[in-house]
């Protein structure tokens, strides 16, 4: 079977889509030849852009995955040192700060069994309390939904080149879904929906977004507000939700003008495959991308259907306003606003020293078995 380096016909398309590639000043073949470095595959989003615009269809991305799937078994790279990141730690980041902001669902959480659930995700469970009741509230209303399901699906683990611990939450998921009976999970976010999608391929339960099921209708239509829309990395290929929301936006009257790259050769917010915690200025650099295409396009809103990437947006300084569909289309406060301001607070001062040294202390944590 011949390899990356030996089909890559170094054509260039892949660079000029991918900002970290042009920066490498290699192309994929002679990455893949030399054998790519540590913080190479560090600094890779892991967003597929240069899988889609591959005249060939190769994917660099899966090469940067293997690297770093290597690098962290080979200990080429303390991955602990991130271990405020691991979903699967009790003190990690998001959890703590849901409970510094009193943060909860009690109640909704993790109750009842069989039939329909929501599956938020990790970023808005916590970074949007009100817009995620509201959404399990409009659920339980059009679905019948059962319950809200507060767990992460896996896929930071995934990135972070941390298998056999993606593998134990997948085995935890399998296990609660059979547990509670749960035949259908309902999912707001991009990223978990295609994850789980891949968890639940052998088992009968239907994944599906909030996007095919939520009844969007209002009284009065929005005028005269144009939208330009950031798509989600995972979904580039299908474009699921890249569909589901234009058509939710325009029946409600927003209109849609499209960025310079949209849909499945959108370029990456900067969150994904976490690099705003190795490559932090490649982060800024492709966040200010994003947001000069959305001032091209001369749109009163920039809106993204994934929280992460528009937290990425709202954390940075710009003209055009920055929401997500949920609230536009549900008429909801936005009560993400200010996210990440709020976690540096948190981590600020004395007291914030005594809560980073909390979440990074050590503790019995899932291990790999050989």
């Amino acid at each position: 079977m011949e390899t990356l380096a030996e089909k890559c016909s170094e054509c260039g398309k892949c660079i000029a889509i991918c900002p970290f590639l042009a920066k490498t000043g290699k192309t994929p073949a002679v990455i893949a030849k030399q054998g790519a470095e540590v913080m190479e595959a560090f600094s890779c989003s892991l967003c597929g852009a240069c899988e889609a615009v591959c005249p060939l269809g190769l994917s660099p991305k899966n090469m940067f995955a293997g690297r770093r799937n290597a690098a962290v078994e080979n200990g080429e790279i303390d991955i602990d040192e991130y271990r405020y990141l691991f979903p699967d730690r009790p003190n990690n980041v998001m959890n703590m700060y849901r409970r510094f902001y009193g943060v909860h669902y009690d109640g909704i959480e993790n109750v009842g069994s069989a039939g329909t659930w929501f599956f938020p995700g990790c970023t808005l469970l916590t970074y949007s309390p009100n817009l995620t009741r509201e959404v399990y509230r409009r659920l339980q209303t059009d679905c019948n939904c059962q319950g809200m399901w507060t767990e992460c699906c896996g896929k930071p683990l995934v990135q972070l080149g941390i298998q056999h611990r993606a593998d134990a939450i997948e085995k935890r998921l399998k296990e609660f879904v059979e547990a509670h009976q749960i035949s259908r999970i309902i999912t707001a976010c991009p990223g978990c929906y295609y994850e789980l999608k891949n968890v639940f391929a052998s088992l009968a339960v239907r994944i599906q977004t909030v996007y095919e099921v939520l009844n969007f209708a209002v009284h009065k239509k929005s005028q005269n507000i144009k939208c330009t829309i950031h798509d989600a990395c995972p979904d580039r290929f299908e474009l699921k939700f890249a569909g589901q929301v234009r058509r939710a936006l325009e029946q409600n009257g927003f209109s849609i003008i499209e960025m310079q790259h949209s849909k499945g050769e959108a370029i990456c917010c900067g969150s994904g495959g976490q690099i705003s915690h190795f490559n932090p200025d490649l982060t800024e650099e492709l966040v200010q991308t994003r947001l000069k295409e959305a001032r091209q396009a001369d749109a009163d809103i920039l809106v993204g259907y994934c929280l992460s990437c528009v937290l990425k947006f709202d954390n940075a300084d710009s003209p055009v306003t920055v929401t997500h569909a949920l609230q536009l289309l549900l008429d909801q406060p936005k009560d993400f606003n200010g996210a990440k301001t709020r976690v540096a607070a948190m981590l600020n001062g004395a007291d914030g020293e005594k809560i980073w040294d909390k979440i990074m202390a050590e503790e019995s944590c899932p291990k790999e078995t050989k």
